[in-house]
């Protein structure tokens, strides 16, 4: 099967109290410049590809889904039918046209006004209870939004604002609000 395996973004992830390069569930973290490691290969995209890289487990969390920012979606889907990923969905995101695809974690990729193919952020999950994780990132002093309802019925989310990439911690599937 075709994977992401890694993402790296220019987030220092100590700040959450995890180490440098944590492992959530088989995609490892890393911090620097936007790029990605896929297992066997990378879509043809103008976003860098790292080796892939060995993390520390962090318990309790997965990657949930990468989002990728291209300037156009039959284009990127073009791009990934050529490694052999397809579409599971297609539906607007914010009023863009999105497409979603299984690659370990799933990939997001959302039509936006961009040159080129860039990586925007992560969404995780996490079995600890959203509101829990945001007191005690808010005592890290990172500005940690509000919990509310994800897209995704029967979900929440809560978004970590400013950084220099997205990140975004979601409810697992199922967990009520």
């Amino acid at each position: 099967m075709t994977a992401i395996t890694g993402v790296r973004l220019p987030i220092e992830w100590e700040m959450f109290g995890w180490p440098d390069t944590p492992d959530l569930s088989g995609v490892t973290l890393c911090s620097g410049d936007p790029a990605w490691a896929w297992d066997p290969a990378a879509p043809a995209f103008s976003v860098h590809t790292i080796e892939p890289t060995t993390g520390d487990a962090v318990e309790g969390f997965a990657v949930d889904h990468v989002v990728l920012l291209v300037p156009e979606l039959e284009r990127a889907i073009s791009r990934l039918d050529r490694i052999n990923v397809t579409p599971r969905l297609r539906m607007d995101v914010s009023g863009r046209p999105a497409a979603f695809f299984r690659v370990g974690p799933v990939l997001e990729v959302i039509q936006a006004p961009v040159r080129d193919a860039s990586l925007y952020g992560v969404a995780l999950t996490t079995d600890e209870s959203l509101e829990s994780l945001s007191l005690a990132w808010r005592s890290r002093g990172l500005d940690v939004g509000s919990v509310k309802p994800a897209v995704q019925r029967g979900r929440r989310i809560m978004t970590v604002h400013g950084l220099d990439a997205g990140l975004a911690v979601m409810s697992s599937d199922g967990a009520a609000a």
